[in-house]
């Protein structure tokens, strides 16, 4: 593949131990590649914490429940982790949904048939699946970190079912100083976003971050619109959060006759 300008550089956010396969596969196409993670996912430990208590009996009465959403790669990882120690084999009568393709992926690896959206990889395509639209009197659990948003949870309830969460990890801001960023933004770069948090937190830390980058890539359009409202002008939606559609985005974005 050739490209029709001079490339900027790329910079990728994912947390550490998600962000080698993608930094290399950038690398593979020509970019200079800047590692800088926003965000840090610290999994719950199966301890005697009040956290790991709430965690292990919401795994425990995982039966109980009608149907189980996992609301990301880093959410399905963790339960199927809870999983693994407490249910030598998976219960029956369960529905399982997951909110996008790199959180199918997981599922898969469980061998744990699931549904989830066709096109929009986010809470609202998550509620427009036809089985989810009739559940009153449904009890449904919600894999997820602490905190984020409160969409999925509160429509369902609208709906007539009962929602409680398992809230397996937690999501830690990384503080990044001033020089840190001045080196990362070097050159007008390319910023990789996998959410809306991950913007929040670059915007808290260099508010003219917009004026910073020549272009972001994001995984929904929800993610775009945010990002377009606090002045970001060149946003690529990207089909998902998986690395091949981001690595598709980005190929696009700067192919021969763009």
């Amino acid at each position: 593949m050739t490209f029709t300008e001079a490339l900027p550089p790329v910079v990728v956010t994912r947390p550490a131990d998600k962000a080698s396969e993608l930094i290399s596969s950038v690398a593979e196409l020509g970019f200079e590649v800047r590692h800088h993670p926003l965000i840090e996912i610290r999994r719950f430990e199966d301890d005697d914490s009040a956290a790991s208590r709430a965690c292990r009996q919401k795994i425990l009465d995982i039966d109980h429940y009608d149907a189980v959403i996992a609301i990301s790669q880093n959410a399905a990882e963790a339960g199927f982790s809870w999983m693994d120690a407490y249910w030598p084999q998976m219960p029956v009568g369960l529905r399982w949904y997951a909110v996008g393709p790199t959180t199918a992926a997981v599922y898969r690896e469980y061998g744990v048939d699931m549904e989830m959206p066709v096109d929009r990889y986010d809470s609202e395509g998550v509620l427009a699946l036809p089985s989810l639209q009739q559940v009153e009197g449904e009890k449904i659990l919600i894999w997820r970190g602490v905190g984020g948003r409160e969409t999925l949870a509160s429509v369902l309830r609208e709906r007539g079912a009962r929602v409680e969460y398992a809230e397996l990890y937690e999501r830690r801001q990384i503080e990044w100083a001033e020089a840190g960023w001045d080196k990362t933004l070097q050159g007008a770069p390319v910023l990789l976003l996998s959410s809306g948090q991950a913007l929040d937190i670059a915007q808290q830390q260099i508010p003219d971050i917009a004026t910073r980058v020549s272009t972001i890539i994001v995984p929904s359009e929800r993610v775009a619109t945010y990002a377009r409202q606090h002045g970001c002008t060149d946003v690529v939606v990207a089909a998902s959060a998986r690395n091949e559609d981001t690595l598709h985005s980005l190929r696009a974005r700067f192919a021969a006759g763009r």
